[in-house]
C-alpha cells in the first residue's frame, strides 16, 4: 500500500516536471517569434538584402592598347643661347628623355590611354637659372592598307625649373585621357619638337 501511494506520488510529480518542462520549452519557441514594437521597427529599417547582379563589362574586348616608339633623334633637346655659336660653354641646357609608360582602359566603344614620358635636364654653363618648356610632341598613328596616317598628334609644354649651376634635375609628363579608336594597328610615337 505504501509502496503504490509512493509510485504514484512519483508519477505525478514526473508528469507535472514533463508538462512544465513542455511549456517552458513552448514559451521559448514563442518568445523567438514574437518580437517588441522596437525589434519590428529595427527589422523594418533594415534595407533589403540586394540581389545579386552580373558585371556585364566583363564580357568586353580588352581596350586596345598602342605600342610604343620614340623618334628616332627628338630624345635628347640641346639648347644654346639665340646668336651662339653651338660650343660646350655656350649650352644653356640639354634634356633628354629615359623613360615611358602608359596604360588603356575601355572608355564606351573607345580606348582611354594614360601616357608619361620622363627624363632628366642638365644645365650648362650658359644657362643663367629659370624656367624651361620643354616642347614634347606626342602623336599617335595607325596603319591604314599599308599606309601610315596620324589619328592623333599635339604639342606638350612641359614645364621645369633649373637653377644656375645645379646638378640634374628630373621632369616627368603624364597626359591621363587621351581618347583613341580601339583598332589594332597603332603606335604612339613622341619626342622633342624643336619647330
Amino acid at each position: 500500500m505504501v509502496g503504490n501511494l509512493v509510485a504514484k506520488s512519483l508519477l505525478k510529480k514526473t508528469v507535472q516536471a514533463i508538462l512544465l518542462a513542455g511549456i517552458g520549452v513552448s514559451l521559448t519557441g514563442c518568445g523567438s517569434f514574437m518580437s517588441s514594437d522596437g525589434e519590428l521597427e529595427k527589422s523594418s529599417a533594415t534595407p533589403p538584402v540586394a540581389e545579386n547582379t552580373f558585371d556585364l563589362s566583363v564580357l568586353q574586348a580588352p581596350a586596345v592598347c598602342p605600342t610604343l616608339q620614340e623618334l628616332s633623334g627628338t630624345t635628347i633637346l640641346t639648347k644654346y643661347p639665340r646668336g651662339k655659336e653651338k660650343t660646350p660653354e655656350n649650352l644653356s641646357y640639354q634634356a633628354i628623355i629615359k623613360d615611358w609608360a602608359r596604360t588603356c582602359r575601355r572608355s564606351g566603344t573607345n580606348s582611354a590611354m594614360k601616357l608619361g614620358i620622363a627624363g632628366n635636364i642638365t644645365p650648362g654653363p650658359a644657362w643663367k637659372g629659370g624656367e624651361i618648356l620643354l616642347p614634347l610632341r606626342v602623336a599617335v598613328t595607325q596603319d591604314v592598307g599599308g599606309e601610315e596616317k596620324t589619328i592623333y598628334s599635339k604639342l606638350f609644354n612641359v614645364p621645369v625649373t633649373l637653377g644656375s649651376g645645379s646638378p640634374s634635375a628630373t621632369w616627368a609628363f603624364v597626359e591621363e585621357n587621351i581618347i583613341l579608336p580601339s583598332e589594332r594597328g597603332q603606335s604612339v610615337v613622341f619626342g622633342f619638337d624643336e619647330n
